[in-house]
């Protein structure tokens, strides 16, 4: 990738308002569904990436597809490969309906984890709505470890939890949608008549769900790949510790004291 095509907060906040017009003209008339990534992050991915006119871009994490139908409808050039975990889910119904029209969308069901990897080609951008946490963090990190992809979404980056906080750590490239700006631009596409907040510049938002965008970069994604996985073992070792310890207290007796 050359530099006129870097992917940076900075670069999509310019890039933005741009791509705004067909954004909503694409979008306007598909169906909705509350089960799903936002709007406001639909573009965020949008405004990132339009301007490289992916060839494919594989999506994991299905459900009702309601990321599925809105690619689908940004990228009518694009092949939309979308992967679903459970094929018994009630979702694989609602989903195969929402998407009977749609020409360049391709459904397939397995563990992602596998058919990630297989799938991948240069220049492909890959969306992770399914594993969540460290296991879709990890599994980013092995697909840019490739150098293929031009850019890997993950959603799920809630703040405060043990894979956010790695990557406000060790990810310097990464930026994510609950970015201050980018909620003061753009939390209006989600509001559907509600008011939204005003955010000062350079706050700490807490903003819902969040999709982080990992470029493809002058990061050492292997070195990045083992510091995740230290992360998480660390993370589950405090997670059995804190079991260990509730379990160990002795129950509490009901407090029946009565107020004077």
């Amino acid at each position: 990738m050359d530099a006129s095509t870097q992917i940076s907060l900075g670069q999509l906040l310019a890039d933005a308002p741009r791509h705004l017009r067909t954004f909503a003209e694409r979008t306007a008339r598909l169906s909705k569904e509350e089960k799903g990534i936002r709007l406001s992050e639909m573009f965020f991915l949008y405004a990132a990436i339009a301007d490289l006119g992916p060839k494919r871009i594989i999506e994991s994490g299905r459900a009702r597809a309601q990321s599925t139908l809105v690619l689908s409808a940004l990228f009518p050039a694009a092949s939309i490969i979308s992967i679903e975990s459970d094929p018994t889910s009630p979702d694989v119904a609602i989903a195969a309906e929402r998407l009977k029209d749609q020409r360049n969308v391709e459904c397939r069901f397995g563990d992602s984890r596998r058919l990630l990897p297989e799938l991948l080609r240069a220049g492909d951008v890959v969306l992770i709505d399914g594993p969540k946490d460290f296991r879709a963090l990890k599994l980013g990190l092995r697909l840019l470890r490739t150098g293929k992809p031009s850019a890997v979404f993950v959603h799920d980056l809630w703040h405060g939890t043990p894979a956010r906080d790695f990557i406000d750590r060790h990810l310097p490239s990464a930026f994510l949608s609950d970015s201050a700006e980018w909620v003061q631009s753009y939390a209006a596409l989600d509001s559907r008549g509600r008011m939204v907040p005003a955010y000062p510049a350079n706050a700490r938002v807490v903003y819902g769900a969040t999709l982080g965008c990992f470029p493809a970069s002058e990061e050492n994604y292997s070195v990045r790949s083992m510091q995740c996985a230290l992360a998480q073992g660390i993370d589950r070792l405090r997670a059995s510790a804190r079991k260990a310890r509730r379990r160990s207290l002795p129950d509490r007796p009901a407090d029946f004291t009565l107020a004077a």
